[in-house]
């Protein structure tokens, strides 16, 4: 749209008028309080019918599964539209219940979270909003070319609130184990305050360093 257009054109400029959304209320945490376990980690499972980059229900039990050998406790979250049912059903899917709609609510759940993670897709902005960290696996070309997510969370995140997993979507589908360790492995750098990137699955992973460190240079050259 001719906003994005603007939007993205100058996210300098257009950060000045960043207006932060309001934190939940203690009455809307209160309450989804009661669907949490003591350790709760928020996951986003992509389920788009367009632009692909779904990833296996056979994936996320095994995420699931890994989450829960580190002691902490999932639960679903996103939009019922374009969010993979939960193949685990010990796991709390919050898009299937009407309080979903709620945006309030929603954040609410997030701000509880310990981080959230998820797969190439645009959920990482909620987490933003509410200064949740969050795990986020992307194509280099999304972050340090002319993909769109790169603008988002240059717009909408703290830089040190991430842990940003650059890899090719494909190499993923076809090497769930090696997914899974990756995740592993940026949950244990998160949890010893690393914040690096983490590059991984990739076949030229010396061009996508340059790349990103070249994006990184031109934001500390234009972000004042």
């Amino acid at each position: 749209t001719e906003f994005d257009r603007s939007l993205f054109g100058n996210v300098v400029e257009a950060k000045k008028d960043y207006i932060p959304v309001p934190r939940p209320s203690e009455a809307a945490i209160a309450k989804v309080k009661s669907y949490l376990g003591a350790n709760p980690v928020g996951i986003f499972a992509r389920n788009r019918q367009c632009y692909g980059r779904n990833l296996q229900p056979e994936f996320y039990q095994k995420l699931i599964n890994s989450l829960r050998q580190k002691g902490y406790d999932p639960i679903w979250l996103g939009e019922k539209q374009s969010t993979l049912a939960c193949p685990d059903p010990t796991v709390f899917d919050f898009t299937r219940q009407p309080e979903a709609r709620d945006l309030e609510l929603t954040l609410a759940m997030l701000s509880q979270c310990k981080f959230t993670v998820q797969f190439w897709t645009a959920s990482t902005r909620l987490a933003a909003i509410t200064g949740v960290p969050y795990i986020l696996f992307e194509s280099p070309d999304q972050i340090a070319g002319a993909g769109q997510e790169g603008y988002r969370m240059a717009l909408t995140t703290d830089w040190n609130k991430k842990k940003l997993v650059l890899s090719h979507y494909w190499n993923v589908y076809e090497n769930n184990d090696q997914g899974i360790a990756l995740v592993e492995q940026a949950i244990d750098e998160m949890n010893a305050d690393n914040w690096n990137h983490i590059y991984g699955l990739l076949e030229e992973e010396l061009i996508v360093r340059l790349q990103v460190k070249g994006r990184l240079l031109w934001r500390e050259q234009n972000d004042n």
